[in-house]
């Protein structure tokens, strides 16, 4: 692998990921908190590149045996990076549909929301399997790969919310489409530059591929064959659903319960972000020295305590303290990032890493969509039963906590050594069993 390429991962990872920075830190706030519609159908539309993330399994299983264009993974980077941009920028026009024509708006949301979803889904597990891939003779780029990707999607996310702020005050319509034509615009320019060229052209060797299975259940069987790889999806599962069910509810408890506007509250994923960048610049270190558990477990202490003090500055009604609060959180969630991720690159097999990848991908996903789900169905119970904003918030937060705590526990017995041991064992007879 040389820096061309670590360059080109980095922009089609960013390009990518921008996508949700107007969508989960703005247009959630304005769907929940101003046009008072249900937390839990926001959380729905927001959810949704995770509640479709078995797409994964299927893309990721399909591309390991069919070129497209005479690629693997690169047709599919392309496709889905162009959806998710265009999916973002439809967003908003869908959402404000509704607000004149309830139904029509709320068809035009699902659609415009799936899009984004299905574009996030299959260019997620088509750039992180190709990474994977070209990274199995140098494993030590991994990591190093792994947090540029991340440190500059964290910047990029730091300017785009800053810049959100700015264009959003004062707050109207038509500066929200303005500031969402900008995200499509970069994202598609990020897409597009970055998939160039980005694959080599098969050779005789790598065309003929062994990779996983011939069908999404093959796949799914392979995992459930191997007891370490089931561990460690739930592991993911629950460090997700823990770390990500305030996604959807930060901006709204902002404005419902401290009264922030939408230019302060979309200031908070920059806050989020700068907190998350320190733990990923000086993280990897850490994660040498350390280890990826022990890194990622301190990583989940350091999460628990921001989620502590949120509740907290709700509680006393310290908008200092929350910003504080949410800065924390993002030191923790920055240190569990760049070591599960470099985690999970590890938990893969020579050969069949669309597989794996895929599985991970629908851990990855799939838990944040209950986080997301879960916690704006808990929000909109609490307010309905009690008539408080704040107790509803308590509730999620407080959830996220023991979340985190049952994962550092759950964590301890997971085994990368372990993990291929069983699947050199397991895979072969799966595959034997769907050749049959």
């Amino acid at each position: 692998m040389n820096w061309r390429k670590v360059i080109q991962f980095t922009l089609v990872h960013v390009g990518v990921a921008i996508t949700a920075v107007p969508i989960s830190s703005t247009l959630n706030r304005i769907m929940i908190a101003d046009m008072q519609l249900s937390a839990l159908l926001v959380s729905f539309l927001v959810a949704m590149p995770y509640l479709l993330s078995p797409l994964q399994i299927l893309v990721g299983n399909w591309a390991d045996h069919h070129p497209l264009w005479g690629r693997y993974r690169s047709p599919w980077i392309l496709i889905g990076g162009l959806m998710a941009s265009f999916g973002c920028y439809a967003a908003p026009h869908a959402v404000f549909l509704m607000s004149d024509n309830y139904a029509l708006g709320l068809a035009a949301a699902m659609v415009t929301f799936t899009v984004w979803g299905v574009g996030v889904n299959v260019a997620s597990v088509s750039y992180l399997s190709l990474l994977s891939e070209e990274s199995q003779q140098q494993p030590g780029w991994r990591s190093r790969t792994v947090s540029i990707m991340f440190t500059t999607m964290i910047l990029t996310t730091i300017v785009t919310s800053i810049g959100l702020s700015r264009i959003l005050d004062p707050f109207s319509i038509s500066a929200l489409y303005t500031a969402f034509g900008i995200i499509w615009m970069i994202a598609t320019f990020f897409v597009l530059f970055g998939a160039a060229g980005i694959e080599a052209a098969p050779t005789a060797q790598t065309s003929i591929r062994q990779n996983s299975a011939n069908n999404p259940s093959t796949a799914l069987r392979a995992l459930a064959n191997n007891a370490t790889a089931r561990r460690f999806f739930v592991y993911l599962l629950l460090v997700l659903i823990s770390i990500h069910a305030q996604d959807v509810l930060l901006e709204p408890y902002g404005a419902d319960v401290l009264g922030m506007s939408v230019s302060a509250t979309s200031r908070l994923t920059a806050i989020w972000g700068v907190g998350v960048l320190l733990t990923l610049v000086g993280g990897l270190p850490l994660v040498r020295r350390a280890g990826k558990k022990r890194a990622a477990n301190l990583g989940a202490v350091v999460a628990a305590i921001g989620f502590a003090a949120i509740v907290v500055a709700g509680l006393v009604q310290q908008v200092n303290l929350f910003m504080v609060a949410v800065f924390v959180l993002g030191l923790g969630g920055g240190l569990m990032t760049v070591s599960n991720l470099s985690f999970m690159l590890d938990m893969t097999v020579a050969g069949a890493a669309g597989l794996y990848m895929g599985a991970w991908g629908v851990a990855n996903f799939a838990g944040q969509s209950l986080g997301s789900i879960s916690s704006g169905l808990i929000r909109d119970v609490a307010y309905a039963v009690t008539g408080s904003s704040l107790f509803g918030y308590v509730i999620v937060f407080g959830l996220e906590i023991a979340g985190l705590i049952v994962a550092v526990i759950l964590f301890r017995t997971i085994s990368v050594a372990e993990f291929q041991q069983e699947a050199a064992v397991s895979l072969p007879d799966v595959l034997a069993l769907a050749a049959d």
